[in-house]
């Protein structure tokens, strides 16, 4: 079973509000990008564990 992303997201590339080069960091906007990436790892956990779980 292969999942593909909604069309929605399937387009959607957000870049990153932080640069390793950026001497000014925004300790908010890294926290932000931070539980954005958190969320899209238990998404793609979720999804893996689901696929597993279905070949099985």
């Amino acid at each position: 079973m292969t999942t593909t992303p909604s069309p929605q997201r399937a387009n959607e590339i957000k870049r990153s509000k932080v640069s390793r080069h950026d001497d000014n960091i925004d300790i908010e906007a890294v926290l932000e990008e931070n539980d954005r990436l958190r969320g899209l790892v238990v998404q793609l956990s979720r999804l893996v564990i689901r696929n597993v779980s279905d070949h099985q």
